[in-house]
């Protein structure tokens, strides 16, 4: 099954065949044009344009945390023409330790903007980012072009309770917190499997994105609260990080080059 159909398996059939009855009635009359609705653009793509990124990068060991603190920026380099004749951008991702030293390139991405969806390619991987219209609880599979999990009833990424909502981010280093009037957020499973909050341990991936802005906020996190003792028993410390990592992203800074 072609993926790009796989992202609305949980839409129902009846809809989908709804939706291809219209294009083909449409496509019939020579003088009717099809009108995409206007979505809000939650991942915005510009030659020039930039986000900047404050990252801490945490690491617990025997219960003690270690924190790294550094910036990452996303600039979207050029815009080309892929093998398939679709239009997309190529995303660099520069890494620098601290606001005062120079920027080194750590990575690319392909970002490819579509009516209903957008993809991104990193590390030979497509998965799909986002899905338009944005609905609250609404769920799909970001990693649709794989070949495992089952693309149909695989949900892998979800839309949060409420879309459209205010959202404010955390003040970081050099920057304060800042509120944006219309986001939108994402929380996503991991290996296939659930999303795992609880007393124990916790897992996920979870992003925030404004519209016409982009990201603003990216979290991912897998570490555990128990303390595994000599006998092999575990003891619980509720609250208490014991081992595991996390990563958080704030957008402290956008514009264009």
């Amino acid at each position: 099954m072609n993926p790009v159909f796989r992202l609305f398996a949980k839409e129902g059939r009846r809809g989908a065949l709804g939706v291809l009855l219209a294009a083909g009635l449409l496509a019939g009359c020579r003088h009717d044009v099809l009108i995409m609705p206007a979505y809000d653009d939650y991942f915005p793509v510009v030659v020039g344009s930039y986000r900047t990124y404050a990252v801490a990068d945490s690491t617990w060991v025997s219960g003690r945390a270690t924190v790294a603190n550094y910036q990452f920026r996303e600039r979207v380099s050029e815009q080309f023409t892929d093998a398939a004749g679709k239009t997309a951008f190529r995303l660099v991702r520069s890494k620098r330790a601290s606001a005062a030293a120079a920027w080194a390139d750590d990575s690319a991405f392909v970002v490819q903007p579509l009516p209903r969806a957008v993809l991104l390619t990193r590390n030979n991987v497509r998965t799909v980012e986002l899905i338009y219209p944005a609905r609250a609880s609404k769920g799909w599979n970001y990693k649709a072009f794989t070949a495992s999990p089952d693309t149909i009833t695989s949900l892998t990424r979800y839309y949060g309770p409420s879309v459209a909502v205010p959202y404010t981010t955390p003040a970081v280093p050099g920057a304060p917190a800042k509120t944006y009037d219309n986001t939108v957020s994402t929380k996503t499973t991991l290996d296939g499997g659930a999303e795992e909050v609880n007393l124990i341990y916790q897992r996920g991936l979870r992003q925030v994105y404004a519209s016409s802005v982009g990201l603003v906020l990216r979290r991912r996190f897998s570490y555990n609260t128990f303390v595994t003792n000599q006998d092999g028993s575990q003891t619980l410390t509720p609250g208490i990080v014991q081992s595991g990592q996390a990563r958080r992203e704030t957008l402290i800074e956008s514009g264009t080059l």
